[in-house]
């Protein structure tokens, strides 16, 4: 045992003094009566009259005693030795990857890190801080660093992998910047299944996992082309021997397509082949390795996926064109530019026409800029070239527009919203506010080759979909937003069943982030549901492999939970026990003086 404060103990000398005052009788007063007659039974005796008396047992002697004598001791701040985490601060970082769900180590991967995690947590010396980061596609502080075990471990099992790879590196970026005391410690659990870890001074890694035995689905879409309807399914085997592999898909009940094929390691196998009707598509492999979960996936065959359209032009035949190929509820087509009946639509196209401030609704603007936006027309620029654009945006996924040629453009100067390609100026931007959702095309197809490129319908497809609330190609880690409309709140259903409501924030739902692979479903009060599907984050979620962590790092061994960290000998206090007792002493003497009735108190 230690003391703090070990000048306090002389604190103790108090105890005599409490006995002695013990000891010393009150003085008797004297005074003068009639007569001692009926005073004599009751005269004290001779011990009585001496300034002192015996030591009896009493217990409100004993409780003085230890309330002043606990007191002293918590002024002096014992402490005594034992083991606890090594390091002042600790960030414990998990993997949520999609591959730290594999059963090659029970119960799972991810299951056994955080169990470590916990052990971990068990362990802390008591006010050392720890924090909880779990690694995401965007990675997730799930407790700040606290003290405080019990939210420490709630913290730990509340979290989850999701259906997507994690980003270990900007995980372990975002312990770091929790900015741990000296000698703090980033404790990293990971399969390390996706490429090379970091190397950074102060952090220990986990590797979980042992096997690579896993065959998926990696990719499962519907294709449209001319009003065909195909599906596409894509299995990948990451493991290091052939696998045969029974793919299997329904319409519903229905079963569209059956074959069995093997597959070499670390390759695909991609298969497309034609749907009829609608409904939910659902492919499964037959097949048992360590991860099922990307054993099975949906997707979604609406037969008019896309809103009603209303194409304002004095004469497009590329977009009339597209228009009639394109699966939209309804087409029409006027020169008339008259808002008050665009409402009818889902959509409105304005090709080269001038309008005043735009109502509310969903807009393709081509060769034009409405006002009432935040961006303008700031003149025009000749032979502009797309430089770059953002092929991960829903507007422009799937399309090359490389070597589109463009005469001539509005040379757009936009203050908000996104700009989605680009060359000297900004030629594809999109907006979503004020209850008007519009993508604009600073060129007019006719000032350019665009209508002869494949990207053409590919690119108005898109923009029909994202303007008109389609939810298409989605995957886990997206942040998906649907116009509203009118309704002011509506319901999401996750593959797992658990709803949550949402309220519509300036015409728009903003769902949360996708975490799983499968179907959703949006339900607006009045409305029709919308039903979509979920892709896993990547195809490289499905690695499983264990990696290795990098040279120059430390790793933890793989014994179990007691080998995660080293431990370190800590100070334990006592003082706030022996405050505690004090009190509680105190207390206890004060009640039993206060309820005693007659005698020396």
């Amino acid at each position: 045992m230690t003391f703090g404060a070990p000048a306090a103990l002389w604190g103790l000398l108090a105890l005599p003094l409490f006995v002695l005052l013990y000891l010393l009788r009150v003085r008797r007063r004297e005074q003068p009566v009639s007569s001692i007659l009926l005073w004599r039974r009751s005269a004290p005796s001779l011990a009585a009259s001496r300034p002192s008396r015996r030591i009896e047992r009493s217990l409100l002697l004993l409780l003085q005693l230890l309330a002043v004598a606990c007191l002293v001791m918590g002024l002096a701040r014992p402490a005594v030795i034992g083991q606890g985490i090594a390091g002042r601060d600790i960030v414990l970082v998990l993997d949520g990857s999609l591959s730290m769900q594999a059963r090659d180590v029970a119960p799972t991967r991810f299951d056994r890190a955080r169990a470590e995690a916990l052990a971990v947590v068990s362990r802390l010396a008591p006010g050392q801080r720890a924090a909880v980061v779990l690694a995401l596609p965007h990675p997730m502080l799930l407790a700040a660093l606290t003290d405080d075990r019990r939210a420490l471990e709630g913290a730990l099992r509340a979290a989850a992998p999701w259906d997507a790879p994690g980003d270990v590196a900007a995980a372990v970026t975002l312990g770091a910047a929790q900015q741990p005391g000296p000698g703090g410690q980033v404790l990293v659990w990971t399969d390390a299944a996706r490429g090379p870890l970091p190397s950074v001074a102060g952090v220990t890694y986990r590797i979980v996992g042992t096997s690579d035995d896993h065959v998926g689905i990696t990719e499962f879409r519907v294709l449209r082309d001319a009003g065909e309807v195909r599906a596409l399914v894509r299995v990948t085997n990451e493991g290091s021997a052939p696998r045969r592999v029974p793919l299997e898909v329904r319409l519903g009940d229905a079963l569209v397509y059956r074959e069995t094929s093997t597959v070499a390691p670390h390759d695909s196998w991609t298969t497309v082949f034609p749907v009829t009707g609608a409904g939910v598509l659902r492919a499964r492999l037959d097949v048992h390795d360590t991860l099922p979960g990307d054993d099975e996936a949906t997707a979604v065959i609406d037969p008019t996926p896309l809103a009603s359209v209303l194409l304002v032009s004095r004469g497009n035949p590329y977009l009339e064109g597209v228009l009639r190929v394109l699966p939209v509820a309804r087409a029409a087509a006027t020169a008339t530019v008259a808002p008050s009946t665009w409402s009818r639509f889902g959509i409105v196209i304005l090709d080269r026409v001038d309008v005043g401030s735009l109502p509310p609704g969903n807009y393709l603007a081509i060769g034009t800029v409405p006002p009432g936006l935040p961006v303008s027309a700031a003149g025009v620029a000749v032979h502009p070239s797309v430089a770059a654009w953002d092929r991960e945006d829903p507007v422009l996924r799937f399309v090359d527009l490389s070597d589109v040629r463009i005469d001539r453009a509005l040379a757009l100067a936009p203050e908000g919203g996104r700009v989605l390609a680009a060359g000297a100026v900004p030629l594809v931007w999109a907006y979503d506010g004020g209850g008007v959702r519009i993508v604009i095309l600073a060129f007019a197809l006719e000032d350019s080759d665009l209508p002869l490129h494949v990207a053409f319908p590919i690119l108005i497809q898109n923009s029909l979909a994202w303007l008109g609330g389609a939810i298409a190609d989605a995957r886990v880690g997206d942040d998906v937003q649907v116009p509203a409309g009118s309704a002011s709140s509506a319901t999401l259903t996750d593959p797992n069943g658990r709803r949550a409501t949402l309220r519509a924030i300036d015409g728009v739902f903003v769902l949360p982030t996708l975490a799983r692979a499968g179907l959703y479903r949006l339900s607006v009060a009045g409305g029709a549901d919308r039903v979509f599907a979920a892709e896993i984050g990547s195809p490289q979620a499905s690695v499983i492999r264990p990696g290795r962590a990098p040279g120059g790092t430390a790793t933890a061994p793989v014994s179990g939970p007691a080998g995660v960290s080293q431990t370190a000998l800590v100070r334990v206090p006592l003082w706030p026990w022996l405050v505690a007792v004090a009190l509680g002493a105190a207390l206890g003497e004060w009640g039993l003086a206060t309820r005693r009735v007659g005698g020396d108190a």
